[in-house]
């Protein structure tokens, strides 16, 4: 990855943090990895819904490779549902907490234009 896409990518996540937070989310872990299987972007628990979301975060600054949720295709989901498994291994929620898996897409075009975001909830 190039320290260019590097950067676009945290500023997606920080984007995808805060829309979360104001969501009324708790940030669990960011980029949480286990072994050379992979990382999940964000892991985020809402205590109110007694909901715990794996998150991964696209972000694109054009739509030349197609949007952003798109890239979370068959492999990149059954990967993310592996590691997720490893989480919940590790950490048990608690007996009434629900699971999900949510994708937060972002354009981030930069030069001082505004980032367009799209949070698909439960979105595998």
């Amino acid at each position: 990855m190039t320290s260019r896409s590097k950067e676009t990518g945290q500023k997606g996540e920080t984007i995808a943090q805060a829309i979360l937070r104001r969501k009324g989310f708790r940030i669990e872990a960011v980029n949480w990895r286990s072994g050379k299987l992979g990382e999940i972007d964000l892991i985020a628990w809402h205590p109110q819904e007694r909901l715990l979301a794996f998150v991964e975060v696209k972000t694109r600054k054009n739509g030349l490779y197609g949007s952003p949720a798109e890239a979370v295709d068959a492999r990149k989901q059954a990967q993310l549902t592996s590691l997720a498994e490893i989480w919940l291994a590790q950490y048990p929620p608690e007996a009434d907490a629900r699971i999900r898996f949510d994708v937060i897409g972002i354009y981030y075009p930069g030069q001082g234009k505004p980032a367009d975001i799209t949070h698909l909830e439960d979105a595998f």
